[in-house]
């Protein structure tokens, strides 16, 4: 694995609307890892219990996705088992998830814990309405922070170093491909030999006259899944490290939206018909026969009745050097992760961090891949992830944080309302790629006036 360091605090805007990051639901497993928690997470648990007095009854915690309740569930109900305090796990959607804790922020009541996410988390920092974790990780033998991955650490923590949120997952992008639609084309399946020129040339042979059938799914809001990642494999950038400067006008980055470009024209569903329909359903429902998708994705598309005829592979790379094989930087998955945070006022902050520090050990962490929640951010623990179902093999998600590709954390800045106007300006080159480049120029200087007023 190649970890490309674009930030030293990736930073958003409560403002700010972006993808989700992690993925996952619940599915059977042993208790008996979690449940011996290791000494650390447990007597963490038990002394605040004891220390805490029992005041606190119940923990209230709050999360966007539905499909990865049962197992937060399950994890924090073992967790109970060592405190005595009981855990009630409510998902809010996405919308209104922000909505509640904008709302708690502006003198309402905030949520125990909570998930944070990277487009908001620097507001929430800034203004303090987190709690402080620092000197509770310095008496924690559970928690290092050294253990996770550092850009996911980084990103709930500001410049002098205050830690406002634990490392729940990591997640990666990936190719998938319907199995039927490759076979009935004689064509062999994708694999880490790709690039994405092959992409290109293999997607306009799946393509169907009628409109019955396209070869690639893909669609302007599809900036992690789709777009960022041939970017930053082309050796382009969306913004500097310096955070001030627009990458959408280098040159690199041009040739790489017009490689897309092309794979638009020549792949896929016209935008209309993606914007009505969504990039997942016209993959599940056997429109399109391939789909950038992040491993969020894996907890619903495993419980599709079509999911054995689906294969998932590497994302491609650009062959840069000619010779045949993805060399570093030439195969890039961009990658986010949320973290575990509480708010700032919660009445019991011992009882609540010790919940944390369950959630963000080894143990918990390893429980979270065991029952098929998402990978973790915990390094070395999400193997148990890849064997969470037999319905569709996984390994390309974890292959990627481990094998050629380089990993870039999404790009953004303190705030990044570029990153929605970028999506709204690229439909005009979405319908006629001819003008991606006069597109992609008049991004950046969009977004450069944005970055001059951060």
């Amino acid at each position: 694995m190649k970890l490309k360091q674009l930030t030293a605090g990736v930073l958003a805007t409560l403002m700010t609307a972006g993808l989700l990051a992690g993925c996952g639901g619940s599915s059977s497993g042993s208790s008996s890892q979690a449940s011996s928690a290791g000494s650390a997470a447990g007597s963490a648990a038990e002394s605040t219990a004891e220390n805490s007095g029992g005041s606190t009854d119940a923990i209230d915690l709050k999360i966007w996705d539905s499909k990865q309740k049962d197992g937060i569930q399950t994890i924090c109900d073992e967790w109970t088992e060592q405190s005595g305090v009981k855990v009630n796990v409510e998902v809010v959607d996405w919308d209104n998830y922000w909505t509640l804790l904008e709302a708690g922020a502006s003198g309402g009541e905030m949520p125990d814990v909570f998930w944070m996410h990277s487009n908001y988390a620097q507001k929430y920092m800034d203004a303090e309405l987190l709690l402080k974790l620092n000197d509770y990780i310095d008496k924690d033998d559970a928690i290092d922070l050294g253990n996770y991955y550092e850009d996911i650490v980084k990103l709930y923590q500001q410049e002098d170093g205050t830690q406002y949120a634990i490392p729940k997952d990591y997640d990666t992008i990936a190719l998938w491909y319907n199995k039927k639609m490759f076979d009935d084309a004689g064509l062999d399946y994708p694999d880490n030999t790709w690039t994405w020129e092959k992409m290109h040339e293999v997607g306009q042979k799946l393509n169907k006259e009628d409109g019955s059938q396209y070869g690639l799914v893909g669609n302007t809001d599809a900036n992690q899944e789709g777009y960022y990642n041939i970017i930053y494999s082309y050796g382009g950038y969306v913004i500097n490290d310096a955070h001030d400067k627009s990458g959408y006008d280098d040159p690199k980055t041009i040739e790489a939206m017009n490689m897309y470009g092309q794979i638009i024209k020549d792949c896929m569903a016209p935008q209309s018909v993606m914007a009505e329909t969504g990039n997942a359903d016209l993959f599940t429902s056997n429109t399109a026969a391939m789909g950038m998708f992040g491993s969020w994705y894996v907890a619903s598309f495993k419980e599709n009745e079509g999911a054995s005829n689906w294969g998932i592979a590497e994302l491609p790379y650009h062959d840069a050097n000619g010779n045949g094989q993805a060399d570093e930087g030439e195969r890039v998955s961009i990658y986010n992760g949320l973290g575990w945070a509480a708010s700032a006022d919660t009445e019991d902050p011992d009882t609540v961090y010790s919940l944390l520090s369950y959630l963000g050990s080894k143990e918990g962490q390893t429980r979270q891949a065991e029952l098929g929640v998402t990978m973790s951010a915990y390094e070395g623990t999400s193997d148990a992830w890849k064997s969470s179902t037999d319905v569709v093999d996984l390994a390309p998600y974890l292959d990627e944080a481990t094998g050629d590709a380089t990993l870039v954390i999404m790009p953004y800045s303190r705030s990044t309302t570029w990153a929605e106007d970028a999506k709204q300006q690229f439909v005009a080159a979405w319908q006629d790629p001819s003008q991606m480049e006069s597109v992609c120029k008049s991004i950046a200087e969009t977004m450069n006036a944005q970055l001059a007023q951060e």
